[in-house]
């Protein structure tokens, strides 16, 4: 959840278009072009497990990843800006047909074929793939400047951009559109301290993965810089993993008189969820000789297939949350909510009660890793967190600045091991 400071819920849509766009959101909605590929991963494994993609520091490697994606990035923008423009023009003429505010997928089919309406044929080509495309469906990533799936949002017009920004919020809870557009104001802030155009929000795009329906299999995606939402429909029943956010600067920012802290309440969450552990618990949860520079099952970058990363065995450790009192396990539900209920009932609360069932509990850990065994200090470098489920797969890494270096900054992954990419691929 975003935590938000004498911040009203609206966002410069002009900004959007132009180069550092404080964040699209006016309560509306969007979309944007751009094809598919395939690109690099900062996804890290521990000392102690070779399983993960990469063993090297991720703050390194974000560094000269970011540093040299300007280039790629302005191609992106000259490619979108020139491509349909005359298309949206007439288009633009469109009026938008109201969805009934019913909460359901109803609305969401609604509110996704009225985005669609206000597109280009081209654009309309650019968004919807087919969904049986692995590759499409496993095509994200956390790192900027890297070529995405579907439409760009800065190059939509104002119409199309209402659009697309009405599709999230119908797609999201108000916790997980706070999320949405308090990572969007967090690149704009990148941009604003001298990220480049390499960073915000006009750079993240929109894409669906088969035609929106009420009871056929579709997938809607949204993502850009730390943030990636892949919400997978199976017979009208949504299945939102993997969903990646990540958040720099990591405490409270200002950008345009409004004040942000994305990804505060999660990371508070887990926090909690370890502080309410005995001496004896927190030092069994700990992570001896591991560490972490990323998440350990991270971005798929296009490789069509499920992950194999997940610890399995004896290799899962840490504590088990059927071991731990109620009050202990309800701060474990109130971690895993953080994540959960960033989406509407039909698709957060079969996956709640699947998660945090009593036979889920039983085969639950929780775990942590750091500098030093006795505290968690989310800001060091190397601080990580996991619960490790049955099915629930979620991550939380603290790693030095990229572009605020006088501080850490999140990154986050939730995944299902069944259900990832609604168990589709």
């Amino acid at each position: 959840m975003s935590v938000e400071v004498n911040a009203p819920l609206s966002f410069s849509k002009t900004l959007i278009r132009v180069m550092p766009l404080c964040l699209v959101l006016m309560l509306s909605a969007c979309g944007s072009s751009e094809t598919n590929t395939t690109d690099t991963d900062t996804s890290s494994s521990s000392s102690n497990d070779q399983s993960g993609s990469d063993s090297s520091s991720d703050t390194s490697e974000d560094s000269s990843d970011d540093d040299s994606s300007d280039d790629s990035s302005s191609d992106d923008t000259s490619d979108d800006d020139t491509s349909d423009e005359s298309d949206d023009t007439s288009d633009d003429e469109t009026t938008s047909t109201a969805c009934s505010e019913t909460g359901d997928m109803a609305e969401l089919v609604c509110t996704a074929e009225t985005f669609i309406s206000t597109l280009s044929t081209t654009q309309q080509n650019n968004l919807i793939y087919d969904f049986n495309d692995s590759t499409a469906k496993t095509t994200w990533s956390n790192l900027p400047s890297v070529s995405r799936n579907g439409l760009r949002i800065g190059s939509l017009s104002d119409t199309q951009l209402d659009a697309a920004l009405e599709v999230m919020m119908v797609a999201l809870t108000e916790q997980g559109f706070d999320d949405l557009e308090g990572l969007l104001a967090a690149d704009d802030y990148l941009v604003e301290i001298g990220g480049g155009s390499a960073y915000g929000s006009a750079n993240y795009y929109i894409a669906f993965i088969g035609e929106p329906s009420i009871s056929s299999d579709w997938m809607l995606q949204f993502g850009g810089h730390h943030m990636a939402f892949n919400i997978t429909y199976i017979g009208g029943t949504g299945y939102p993993v993997p969903m990646h956010e990540g958040v720099e600067p990591k405490a409270s920012f200002e950008i345009n008189s409004s004040t942000y802290a994305p990804l505060k309440d999660e990371g508070d969450a887990l926090v909690a969820m370890f502080e309410g552990l005995t001496d004896s618990e927190f030092s069994t949860a700990y992570l001896t000789d591991e560490w972490y520079s990323d998440v350990l099952v991270g971005p798929d970058n296009g490789n069509g297939t499920y992950p194999s990363d997940y610890p399995t065995g004896s290799d899962r450790k840490g504590v088990l949350v059927s071991d731990l009192t109620a009050d202990q396990q309800a701060l474990v539900t109130a971690a895993i909510g953080t994540w959960v209920n960033d989406y509407p009932a039909n698709v957060a609360d079969h996956l709640l009660a699947d998660y945090t069932s009593e036979d889920a509990f039983a085969d639950t850990y929780i775990a942590w890793a750091g500098t030093t065994s006795t505290t968690i200090d989310v800001d060091t470098d190397g601080t990580y967190m996991r619960i490790d489920g049955p099915r629930i797969w979620i991550e939380l890494v603290c790693q030095n600045g990229v572009l605020v270096r006088n501080q850490t900054h999140y990154h986050t992954i939730f995944r299902d091991k069944t259900y990832d990419y609604g168990n589709s691929l």
